[in-house]
């Protein structure tokens, strides 16, 4: 059979002979024809006969002759389908096996085996989280692992921080650590006070004043400069060796007229902030006779208006000390303390925002946890490694910030006098006068609810401070049950929250038994606690070893082909009836006379 693999439609329509199959056709028309003409010449003996019923005479006498038939025309149709086939099949076969025995002996005077089995099993909890919202009006209860904590304070951030502070102390409660988010609405906050006395956002607002006077020193080169801080005091400063020296000069000299003086150097933090184990919150609180925070976020506001007057970038960054969670490996208390000093990150940036700083003049830098004191080593329980730390980006120069310590050492008609931003040399860059906080009359416009100012003294700040102000504020606004909102007060600032708005809580276990979380007014479960998560690990060496390799190939290869002609033909002709020729007739007549 002829190898079709690779063949063209027209080489297989060739192959298959169909001129063949047609020529054939047409044969068999002209072999009909011959048959008619043989039949009908075979007739004529019949014709010339004379017959007795006929007084002797042949038919051909009667004038009959015999027939001839003729095909007129004929038409041949023919159809053919072909159809091939051809499958290739190629088959591939791979059998890996292996084997090996090591068996060692050996004989000598000293013998020694050895057998060792190491098996044991581990079971490790994972972190999990669970998610709640408390609105911030609720006086509900948190019902967690079995143990209840009722919510309670005076406002908002109160309520939140104490319901932090009893769920993490608590050990049967199961959760050491406890974050919160701040409720994300805003509000429409406008005020007729002066803006350098009072400074609103849309959530907040702010009382300018009180204190002493202060100032930024900007040091950027080791020259001699006389610094004068008022009329009667001229600081004078000579070059030292290095600017490093000049800066320390400096600072020596100034806290020599009777000023306090903090030195930063271009790397330093311009501030930072402390925090308690676990928490990210500013607060004020003592370790060991030392009291971190004092004044903090009257601090930041200074602080928030300078950056803010020179138009300088702050960074915040949030950090942890090396204490690990209860119940939590290492690598779950690294990432705990990743978020945590987020947290405090971005606590401080509320606060700068809170102050009157731009949204867009601050940014968080990325927590790193509790990475920096590990690698200090120490103590893990460490306040200066719980902190935040605030840095003005791109900052060359070294900044001395001033404070005079009581209200007769004053600082005002400076010189050199760099206030102005982008100035160079070494001189003032920033006063701070205080002024007095006298607001009668004036008020703030909540959501077009008004709320005239009080200085009257509150909770231990005195009459006309910032803080009694922002005191007052708060408790008229708790107090009005008409608004949808409330308030806290921070220092110099309040806070205001919508009542229905959600605190969004974050909890965070390593336990492995089930807690349960469930809450009454205002306080939604939004996810409970996943399950814990265990694995195990069991490994067992012996002194045997085998090891066995083989491999086998089978290749199978095949082809198949297949061809199906199938199809039909028709022929159509007309067959017409003709006389036998004239000529035919006249030689025949001729042949019989000749006989006679």
């Amino acid at each position: 059979m002829t190898d079709y693999d690779g063949l063209t439609p027209g080489q297989v329509l060739a192959d298959a002979s169909v001129a063949e199959f047609i020529k054939t056709l047409g044969l068999s028309i002209a072999e009909a024809q011959q048959a008619l003409d043989e039949n009908s010449v075979d007739q004529i003996a019949e014709f010339i006969t004379p017959r007795d019923g006929l007084g002797g005479r042949t038919l051909l006498d009667l004038g009959l002759s015999p027939a001839f038939y003729h095909y007129q025309h004929a038409d041949i149709s023919c159809s053919l389908q072909l159809s091939l086939r051809v499958e290739k099949d190629l088959s591939v076969g791979l059998n890996l096996n292996g084997s090996f025995n090591d068996t060692q002996t050996s004989d000598s005077d000293q013998s020694e085996s050895s057998e060792s089995t190491e098996s044991g099993s581990s079971t490790a909890s994972r972190e999990r989280t669970a998610e709640i919202s408390v609105q911030s009006s609720s006086t509900g209860a948190l019902t967690l692992g079995g143990r209840q904590f009722q919510i309670s304070g005076d406002d908002p951030l109160a309520r939140i921080r104490a319901l932090q502070e009893a769920v993490t102390s608590d050990a049967q409660a199961g959760v050491p650590r406890l974050l919160y988010e701040h409720p994300d609405r805003t509000f429409t906050i406008s005020t007729d006070a002066e803006p350098e006395k009072v400074a609103t956002t849309d959530r907040t607002v702010a009382f300018k004043g009180g204190g002493f006077d202060r100032c930024v020193i900007q040091i950027d080169a080791n020259s001699a400069t006389d610094y004068e801080f008022n009329g009667s005091i001229t600081v004078n400063t000579t070059a030292q060796g290095a600017l490093q020296a000049y800066a320390d000069h400096v600072k020596t000299e100034v806290e020599g007229a009777g000023y306090t003086a903090s030195l930063y150097a271009p790397t330093d933090p311009i501030t930072t902030t402390h925090f308690k184990t676990g928490k990210h919150h500013l607060e004020t609180f003592s370790i060991d006779g030392t009291t971190y925070n004092d004044d903090m976020i009257q601090s930041l506001g200074y602080l928030a208006q300078f950056a803010k007057d020179h138009n300088f970038e702050l960074e915040v960054k949030g950090f942890a000390d090396a204490q690990r969670y209860r119940n939590q490996s290492p690598s779950e208390s690294n990432q705990s303390n990743i978020d945590l000093g987020n947290c405090r990150a971005d606590e401080v940036i509320r606060i700068l925002l809170g102050q009157g700083l731009p949204a867009n003049q601050v940014r968080r830098i990325t927590s790193e946890g509790s990475a920096d004191a590990q690698a200090a080593g120490g103590t893990p329980d460490n306040v200066n490694f719980r902190k935040a730390e605030i840095r003005i980006k791109n900052r060359s120069v070294y900044y001395l910030l001033v404070r005079s310590p009581n209200s007769g050492l004053t600082i005002e008609s400076v010189t050199p006098d760099k206030t102005t931003p982008g100035t160079s040399g070494n001189g003032f860059a920033w006063l701070y006068r205080p002024q007095s906080l006298s607001l009668s009359g004036k008020k703030v416009t909540i959501e077009g609810t008004d709320f005239p100012f009080s200085g009257a003294s509150a909770a231990g700040h005195a009459a006309g401070s910032p803080s009694a102000y922002a005191e007052n504020l708060k408790n008229d606004i708790n107090a009005n049950a008409s608004v949808d909102f409330s308030a806290s007060a921070e220092a110099n600032v309040v806070t205001v929250f919508g009542k229905s708005t959600p605190f969004r809580l974050t909890l965070v276990s390593s336990e492995e038994r089930s807690i349960q979380i469930s809450g009454t007014e205002g306080i939604t479960v939004t996810r409970q606690f996943t399950r814990t998560e265990s694995s195990s690990l069991t490994r067992q060496n012996t002194g045997n070893r085998t090891v066995a390799v083989g491999a086998s190939l089978d290749v199978r290869f095949s082809r198949q082909f297949e061809m199906n002609v199938t199809g039909n033909s028709s022929i159509s002709a007309r067959l017409v009836s003709i006389p036998a020729p004239p000529e035919f007739l006249e030689t025949i007549k001729t042949f019989l006379a000749q006989n006679d």
